[in-house]
């Protein structure tokens, strides 16, 4: 990603981000109450552990998919956003179910501010250091090794402190990805080789393929779909979240250049390894979920895998369509 194209469309991706967010936690909520008959806590949980989309898989996609740069940053950023949005709300529900944590709209924002702000400086200064420490070790066998050993030292350093590890491994990424305007606006002496070679590029291709697979084998090594509600209410689920992001897309594209790639940005809107997790968190707690609600811990881990499905399924045939249509009009 462009650093240039992230500073600008950075405003329109956090809007979109919290706008899609608020929507769709609210409908899932709202379908839980008074469908599915479930105490609003146990049903807000639901709608924030499915909330946000999956920044492995729509960072995968965004780069692949044959759309502007401009389009490709904002899902980039938006689904690591609606990440940090997901772990935070979800968390901030579980406290006042668990502990009787009285967590107010206050209390929440300081932690979604303090995950963005802390995981953003954290992950803009270490990708800045090592792109120094890269000047000097480029061409020692196996760099690239370095800089996996580093990244994951970041993400760890990042949460420790109290940010969010992924947007610091984010924004880690794009400070490596952008070293000649990084180099620009440092006013260091360009290197004579670039640091950032296709070696590394092609080993964070293999990285990203690696979890990719354990997060499908994860999911399979979780599911247990007895009871066909689960299907049911995962399905439409599913297909209200695609309602509700056509209307945060229409909202947040609005008087914009990238508003004639408005489906593509629709239908890219898969669940992934956010909710996986999170879904697991109620089985953790049986005194306040399944003393309370007998199996409800069954219903948060197995519709929030029949929803990562059924996006997933639907954003693959979505962007196989859309791009055979585009195909056929270039034809024609």
């Amino acid at each position: 990603m462009n650093i240039y194209q992230i500073f600008s469309e950075s405003p329109r991706a956090i809007f979109l981000a919290a706008l899609g967010f608020v929507l769709s936690t609210l409908t899932i909520t709202l379908l839980m109450i008074y469908v599915v008959h479930i105490p609003p806590l146990y049903a807000a949980l639901f709608g924030s552990i499915n909330g946000g989309s999956s920044s492995i898989a729509v960072v995968s996609l965004a780069h692949k998919i044959k759309v502007s740069e401009k389009t490709s940053t904002i899902l980039s950023l938006e689904s690591a956003m609606t990440d940090v949005l997901c772990i935070v709300v979800s968390l901030a529900v579980l406290g006042m179910i668990v502990g009787g944590n009285h967590t107010d709209y206050v209390d929440v924002g300081r932690m979604i501010a303090s995950q963005f702000s802390v995981g953003a400086v954290i992950g803009v200064i270490l990708g800045i250091f090592w792109l120094g420490v890269l000047r000097k070790a480029v061409k020692l066998p196996y760099a690239y090794m370095l800089t996996v050993g580093f990244l994951l030292f970041s993400y760890a350093f990042s949460e420790y402190l109290g940010g969010n590890g992924a947007l610091t491994c984010l924004l880690f990424g794009i400070v490596l990805g952008n070293e000649r305007e990084i180099n620009r606006i440092l006013k260091r002496e360009r290197p004579s080789l670039i640091t950032v070679d296709a070696g590394l590029k092609r080993f964070e291709a293999e990285i990203a393929f690696l979890i990719r697979s354990f997060f499908f084998v994860f999911l399979g090594l979780i599911a247990t779909i007895s009871n066909p509600m689960f299907v049911f209410f995962g399905v439409i689920i599913s297909l209200l979240l695609l309602l509700v992001r056509y209307i945060a897309v229409s909202v947040a594209t609005v008087k914009s250049e990238i508003k004639l790639e408005k489906t593509i940005i629709w239908v890219v809107f898969a669940r992934g390894l956010a909710a996986a997790v999170l879904s697991t968190l109620p089985k953790q707690y049986p005194d306040y979920f399944d003393n309370r609600l007998a199996g409800i811990s069954d219903w948060y881990i197995n519709i929030s895998l029949v929803v990562i499905l059924t996006t997933a399924i639907i954003c693959t045939l979505g962007i196989f369509l859309l791009s055979r249509g585009k195909s056929e009009k270039i034809e024609i």
